[in-house]
């Protein structure tokens, strides 16, 4: 047996003991006989009529979950920096969503488009030009339907491109491309909020970029942002107490339930960002992507993230409150017989999940317990 093993059998034990002491101590007392010849086995054999509530031994797996509160949304916004030179003529509303070539904002009533990319547009891209940022041009040429090589270097297919893509947009046509013209984006985004107004001056600027997943701006250009974008993805966002934080490490599969409403959906941990309690202790920040599949969500909710622990799998279970504290750490059963009466049965517990207890003894799926009220 492993250290970390034996370590959570020992947290499960303590947590058996107390939870068995606090909801069912005085009556296990009550009904264990004290004096020599006592023992677990031969305990209250006699036929003793049931009373209370019961349940039913059952055999399957035991899962350790637990459920966090979380909101439904978008994630954290990142900015757009308005990397163009001149007045904003025209701006998006919040909750608008842009794809490729889709129009950012525009300057002197000119479009700037998106373009996806991880690489800024750190300077203008002209024929004999070669790079990462070139490729990621020829890329988006080639996915908007151009003539292009998709390689690294600017030829003259690609310049042939860059003057079509101009006249297409109603541009001034050359065969340069400008931070006047494209922002290079980490994918399509959702517009979360405007920061720049209509009629400001921009003063322009290569190196803007922003990740549409909301981590942060892929540019090192000091203009002010005009967009604050998040992600299309719906995601969940939830702050848990740093013990918790292995649970929902990232990579983690998670369910999801939106206003504790309607069928579970399959999610994954993305993301965890340490931060403050409301109390002042360590937590952590997690966010869960999830498949709404063809469910229409609203725009913001809460939101319940079930993360599962530890389990057993094929084990005898019974509720943590059926078992009896006997002396010298021993527990047992009352199981109900056929004529009504009671017979206790010693029982061995082990994992402890949701509510239940893994027991070893003479005992078979389909048994009735007393559950003491």
């Amino acid at each position: 047996m492993t250290r970390r093993r034996s370590r959570r059998r020992t947290v499960v034990s303590v947590c058996l003991v107390a939870a068995v002491t606090a909801g069912a101590g005085t009556w296990a007392l009550a009904t264990v006989p004290s004096g020599p010849g006592a023992s677990a086995s031969s305990e209250a054999r006699g036929g003793t009529a049931s009373t209370g509530a019961t349940a039913t031994v059952t055999r399957g797996d035991l899962t350790d979950s637990k459920v966090f509160a979380g909101t439904l949304g978008y994630g954290a916004p990142s900015g757009v920096p308005g990397a163009a030179a001149g007045t904003i003529t025209w701006l998006p509303r919040p909750g608008a969503v842009i794809e490729r070539d889709g129009v950012l904002y525009a300057v002197d009533e000119r479009d700037v488009r998106t373009m996806y990319g991880t690489v800024p547009l750190w300077r203008d891209l002209e024929r004999g030009l070669q790079g990462a940022d070139v490729r990621q041009l020829n890329e988006n040429l080639a996915a908007l339907g151009y003539d292009v090589s998709v390689d690294d270097r600017f030829g003259p297919r690609t310049e042939r491109a860059v003057r079509q893509w101009h006249d297409d947009r109603g541009h001034e046509v050359t065969a340069v491309l400008t931070a006047d013209d494209v922002a290079f984006v980490n994918g399509a985004f959702r517009v979360a909020s405007v920061d720049g107004r209509l009629g400001d001056h921009l003063a322009g600027g290569a190196g803007a970029g922003t990740d549409a997943g909301g981590a942060g701006s892929t540019g090192s250009g000091a203009a002010a942002d005009v967009l604050q974008v998040t992600s299309t993805r719906r995601v969940v966002k939830a702050t848990v107490p740093q013990r918790d934080a292995e649970r929902l490490a990232v990579g983690t599969d998670v369910e999801v339930r939106v206003n504790g409403a309607g069928a579970a959906m399959p999610g994954s941990v993305v993301d965890v960002q340490p931060t403050t309690s409301e109390d002042g202790g360590t937590a952590v920040d997690v966010s869960v992507s999830f498949d709404p599949g063809k469910r229409s969500l609203p725009a913001a909710a809460s939101a319940q993230v079930d993360a599962k622990g530890a389990s057993e799998s094929d084990v005898l279970s019974v509720p943590v409150a059926a078992l009896v504290a006997g002396a010298g750490g021993r527990y047992a059963v009352d199981v109900v017989q056929r004529d009504g009466t009671t017979e206790r049965v010693r029982v061995e517990p082990g994992f402890s999940a949701d509510g239940r207890v893994a027991v070893a003894g003479d005992l078979a799926a389909g048994d009735r317990v007393v559950v003491p009220g």
